[in-house]
């Protein structure tokens, strides 16, 4: 009896009737003023207790996963008699729901994602409209799903067994536990840490996935936002700076997507490393030829119109790499993308060209090109 009274004090309950017994029920109360019942002898010990004394109904019995490797009572090793009481119910999910709403800022920076406005959740949980790096916008419950919680496993028999649970795809929300279908979240192992479901979707399709490499191999800017299906028709810029549009399917029959390289069988390399920005964003990226064609795309596309890098006709394969180390360098320091791979905020203006005029000056130190500002 001694035992079991120092247990429920650990575990934050108080008792509110008189145990006479180890199996008389108890009646116990959280500082919240929830209660229930259990008996002392199934609280110390769930096996030999359930054989003795039915559980009252609401009661909380737990039983570990374990304990057919338990020693027989009298035992003096009190590590061998696991305990069925366990904190309250109520209040350990009430934590678990504060710890999963103060950590979202943190996973939303995390999985990329980008908060526009506040949503409307069916079950009173808070929600947000966010916008996923590909620019697939979606309704997330503001929690973060990573955090664990600790919920009944009802697969070890005639009792109940508390494991960490971690909200994925692999895992279904348990009733009244957890928000049921708002989260919006990926099927599949991860996608806790891949919300997105169009981007997931896109993923399991090998034609989108071999489109997306294209355009990346080819340094095609998409304009259209991905769907996840394969007869959609995207408009898109080559790296020449030419403007068209192809439907997923044609554009895996060309060797190349834009349609006038392909039809003038050349593919176009880029020479041109540029910075352009505007009061919100700067990208990095490169071209070909003079490079006006894509700084008239971001132009009017994105609104990016003030050139602050422009520098053009580099040998063969060092506008790739300039590329390379500006993208690495900032993704070692921490700097994510606000959209895409190669937009970021505005305030790393003067770090992205910082970057890149350090390449080039311990690269190419006697090659001539102008800055743009």
């Amino acid at each position: 009896m001694s035992l079991f009274a120092t247990r429920a004090y650990e575990l934050g309950w108080t008792v509110r009737s008189k145990p006479s017994g180890i199996l008389d029920h108890v009646t116990l109360s959280c500082d919240a003023g929830h209660t229930t019942q259990v008996t002392p002898v199934t609280a110390l010990h769930p096996k030999l207790g359930s054989t003795i004394v039915r559980a009252p109904e609401g009661s909380t019995f737990l039983l570990d996963a374990g304990m057919k490797h338990m020693a027989l009572p009298g035992a003096t090793d009190l590590a061998a008699f696991p305990m069925a009481l366990e904190e309250c119910e109520h209040c350990a999910e009430k934590r678990w729901e504060e710890a999963a709403r103060a950590s979202f800022a943190a996973y939303v920076i995390e999985a990329d994602l980008r908060i526009l406005t506040d949503a409307t959740s069916p079950n009173g949980y808070p929600a947000k409209r966010v916008r996923c790096l590909h620019g697939h916008e979606f309704i997330i419950t503001a929690m973060d799903p990573r955090t664990p919680m600790r919920v009944p496993d009802r697969k070890f028999g005639p009792g109940w067994t508390w494991r960490d649970f971690t909200i994925s795809a692999m895992d279904s929300p348990t009733p009244g536990r957890l928000p049921e279908g708002v989260y919006g979240f990926a099927k599949g192992p991860g996608s806790a840490g891949n919300p997105c479901v169009t981007c997931h979707s896109i993923s399991q399709k090998p034609k989108l996935v071999e489109f997306r490499r294209r355009a990346r191999e080819q340094n095609v800017m998409l304009l259209d936002v991905m769907s996840d299906r394969v007869i959609q028709t995207v408009r898109l810029c080559c790296v020449a700076g030419h403007l068209t549009s192809v439907s997923i399917n044609i554009g895996l029959k060309r060797e190349l997507l834009c349609a006038r390289c392909s039809r003038a069988g050349a593919r176009p390399e880029p020479t041109v490393y540029y910075v352009v920005a505007n009061g919100a964003m700067v990208k990095p990226g490169i071209s070909s030829g003079d490079g006006r064609g894509r700084l008239d795309t971001h132009r009017t596309q994105h609104g990016l119109g003030q050139v602050r890098r422009l520098i053009t006709d580099l040998p063969v394969g060092a506008a790739h790499d300039v590329e390379r180390h500006v993208l690495d360098c900032l993704a070692g320091q921490g700097i994510r993308p606000v959209m895409g791979s190669e937009y970021f905020d505005a305030a790393h203006i003067d770090r992205v060209l910082e970057l890149a005029d350090g390449w080039f000056a311990a690269n190419l130190p006697n090659f001539s090109w102008t800055v743009n500002s």
